[in-house]
């Protein structure tokens, strides 16, 4: 945890994800202040490196340490010998994710916990679970590389699953498809099976869920209301097919909205899904909260 600049004492938290880095300052007044104060959101290409070619390029890994010394410019009593830095499915994956560690240790002191796809639906589950209202319920957080699944069973139970399929993984497994009809059926496929392989025992059923992440916030902001159905997501992935353009989506986003719609589409097929709605949640929120909790999870040397 790290102070900076200002009247009262704050505290800085990073997150490496697939599509960006994400910075948070948090007050520390309270204790245990979930109130981010100030915010910056930086994409980077990391994903993309990792599932085409499971390494970071020297390009990414420059982009980002530019980055960080641009964040500390701005934030100027930031001390990134104490921020606290987790990376997310990508960087467990990439293979060359030590030596991109040392690096950022080496050249601005900071030290990057790789959480665990069950961690981080961990800390998803933690800083949701004030939301929840009705169990059994359940929560799905599609990103860049995977998909965590909580299901909320009663006050006192949970059931996590992290999957991996996400929106770029399967972007970058779909690449060399030779039409949008092919890109669709082997999409689907892809995430029937990753889902099949890694759900526990027989596939649980949620007639209704909730859902977070960039590639649900993209579907309800297209479709102009906060929850959406299984012929919605069909007419979607029409609009996809031919070619429609997406005039309001972020340049970034429209690669990834068809292999996203595609992943969620499934996820009503193979858990009888008839409705899902867009809640705002992440893993910035669990990370706060449970701080003190990640140096057990063991720190690189």
């Amino acid at each position: 945890m790290t102070n900076y600049t200002g009247s009262s004492a704050k505290n800085a938290y990073i997150e490496f994800g697939s599509t960006s880095i994400k910075l948070y300052i948090v007050p520390t007044a309270a204790g245990d202040s979930k109130d981010v104060e100030r915010e910056r959101k930086v994409p980077w290409s990391l994903g993309y490196d990792v599932f085409s070619y499971g390494r970071i390029s020297p390009r990414t890994m420059a982009h980002c340490i530019s980055t960080l010394k641009s964040l500390r410019q701005e934030f100027s009593g930031i001390s990134f010998e104490d921020v606290t830095a987790v990376g997310t499915a990508a960087l467990r994956e990439a293979q060359n994710s030590v030596i991109f560690q040392r690096q950022l240790e080496s050249e601005l002191g900071l030290r990057i916990q790789i959480i665990e796809g069950g961690i981080e639906a961990f800390l998803l589950e933690t800083g949701f679970r004030n939301m929840v209202d009705d169990f059994p319920t359940a929560l799905f957080d599609l990103g860049g590389g995977s998909n965590e699944l909580i299901e909320y069973l009663n006050p006192a139970s949970t059931r996590k699953t992290s999957i991996p399929v996400g929106a770029i993984r399967l972007h970058c497994q779909l690449r060399r498809t030779r039409t949008l009809y092919n890109y669709v059926e082997q999409g689907r496929l892809i995430v029937e099976r990753e889902m099949k392989d890694h759900m526990p025992g027989n596939m649980p059923r949620y007639p209704e869920m909730l859902g977070t992440g960039g590639t649900v916030r993209a579907i309800v902001k297209s479709l102009g209301r906060d929850s959406f159905d299984f012929e919605d997501l069909q007419e979607l992935i029409q609009r996809e097919i031919h070619g429609e353009i997406w005039p309001t989506m972020p340049k970034h986003r429209r690669l990834l909205f068809l292999p996203g719609v595609l992943s969620v589409e499934v996820l009503f097929r193979t858990m009888g899904v008839q409705k899902v709605t867009y809640r705002k949640a992440s893993v910035k929120e669990g990370l706060i909260s449970f701080t003190s909790m990640l140096p057990a999870m063991g720190k690189p040397s």
